[in-house]
């Protein structure tokens, strides 16, 4: 008998033990790589107490997609992770960036859009931290494991940055990536900067182990993301890591032009105050001046490219001499003032007085300041201040051409115009035309090359599904 309660207390112990092995605010587990370009699977709706789901792009990389659009890699679908999820450095020794998850204690509901701090423990990263935003889960990973999203790091199966972006050669392995960092010269423009993070900041580390802990999400994350949990505090600065150095192989530092690092190097990796450990080729990385005490990459390779957009929301610049940024509007139309200014200004005609300076961009700690779209796209008619962005270049002129006025019974460009439980409208701005998706879903689109009775039917199946439900 006193062996049996023994044993009973031992299993009881071991029980315990195992229950515990798991927490949903901290722990120890594993890193894997990759981007596939897919639809993240929290930038669909409903799937946790959030504020927007995750921003999601069209296959030019333009933001504003409805959440219930398909995902790309499926057949018929639309809808890919935007360029914006890319990692970048916040200091030689912190970035921020995104993950997929799986963690054993908690499931989808709690971590869409929850933010960790990732401590390496292993590998040539190893004492650097980061702080990420989880924007994807993964039945495939592990327990307590967190697939980085980075560009090149491999697009797995699925083949979706193929699909999206038409060129299967240049993403390597299915699962790993490309093999050097000037594989990613080949890379789209928006895609660069997060592939040369690997090879700089993150020194081509693969898979390191990591101990993680549940943080505040930064600003600056949930701001590119467009994703805010409920349940994640508004103000409040959140933790961040304190002041470290990146962990030694071997003790020292290293002095200005040494070696601090390389596929087959094995010593010292702190370059002395001033300068920091920089990529240079595979097999060697160097100590150079840093002035800025957070660049991560040598002047001597090409600079990172920040994904920007190509379409102007409400109120931003939109033509005028000089001006490199987007000359499309989304939901606006783009009003002329003179040869120096032209805006993205309602369909109503509402507008604010033209700027009396050059506009500057807003200051965003963190980020280069690319707005971000709200689901659905409020519309006001309060005249907000003129705050142009800088945005990525776009080759196509401005209009003055005023779209028909929207009205309750009209949708358009890119709206949904018909599906199962579509309270309506079902009519598309003139110029558009209502194109069907699937049972669930139509959207107003310009007309294509191959506009006939294939689409003008599956206009009318859209209309009847959504009425049918009305």
């Amino acid at each position: 008998m006193k062996c049996f309660l023994l044993s009973l207390f031992a299993s009881a112990l071991l029980g315990g033990a195992n229950a515990a092995a798991h927490s949903a605010v901290k722990g120890t587990g594993s890193t894997t790589r990759g981007w596939s370009c897919c639809k993240n699977s929290c930038s669909w709706a409903n799937k946790a107490p959030v504020n927007s789901p995750v921003i999601s792009c069209d296959a030019t990389d333009n933001l504003g997609l409805s959440p219930a659009r398909r995902d790309g890699c499926e057949s018929g679908g639309g809808s890919y992770a935007c360029s914006d999820l890319s990692p970048w450095a916040v200091s030689n020794d912190l970035s921020y960036g995104y993950a997929g998850v799986n963690l054993a204690a908690t499931n989808e509901t709690a971590w869409c859009c929850s933010c960790y701090q990732l401590s390496f423990t292993s590998g040539p990263v190893n004492g650097k931290k980061m702080i990420v935003q989880v924007v994807n889960s993964g039945t495939d990973l592990g327990n307590d494991q967190f697939d980085l999203a980075i560009p090149g790091g491999g697009q797995g199966n699925t083949q979706g940055c193929s699909v999206e972006w038409g060129k299967p050669d240049i993403w390597g392995a299915p699962y790993g990536g490309v093999a050097h960092r000037e594989d990613c010269d080949a890379f789209p423009d928006a895609l660069k900067g997060g592939c040369y993070w690997r090879f700089d900041w993150f020194r081509n580390s693969d898979n390191p182990t990591v101990t993680w802990e549940k943080v505040t999400c930064p600003e600056a994350l949930s701001y590119v993301s467009g994703c805010r949990r409920n349940d994640d505090p508004l103000s409040g600065n959140p933790p961040t890591p304190t002041s470290t150095k990146s962990a030694p192989i071997a003790s020292g530092t290293v002095s200005p032009g040494g070696q601090c690092g390389g596929r087959r190097y094995n010593g010292p990796t702190i370059c002395t105050p001033g300068n920091v450990c920089t990529y240079v080729s595979d097999e060697a990385y160097y100590c150079l001046p840093d002035p800025a005490n957070t660049r991560t990459t040598p002047t001597i390779t090409k600079p990172t490219n920040t994904p920007m957009p190509t379409v102007g929301l409400v109120w931003d610049q939109c033509g005028g001499k000089g001006w490199t940024g987007p000359t499309r509007c989304k939901d606006s139309q783009c009003v002329y003032y003179d040869e120096y200014w032209s805006q993205c200004q309602p369909y109503s005609g509402i507008a604010p007085p033209p700027p009396a300076a050059t506009p500057t961009p807003p200051a965003f700690p963190g980020w280069p300041g690319r707005p971000r779209p709200s689901w659905p796209p409020a519309v006001s008619s309060a005249k907000p201040p003129v705050q142009p962005t800088p945005t990525r270049a776009s080759s196509r002129a401005p209009t003055t051409v005023t779209p028909p006025k929207p009205s309750g019974t009209i949708a358009q460009l890119y709206e949904q115009c018909g599906g199962l439980n579509h309270p309506g409208p079902f009519r598309c701005a003139q110029g558009l035309s209502c194109v069907y998706v699937d049972d669930y879903y139509s959207q107003c689109q310009k007309p294509g090359k191959k506009r006939g009775a294939e689409v003008l039917a599956g206009e009318e199946k859209g209309k009847a599904k959504g009425k049918a439900k009305v």
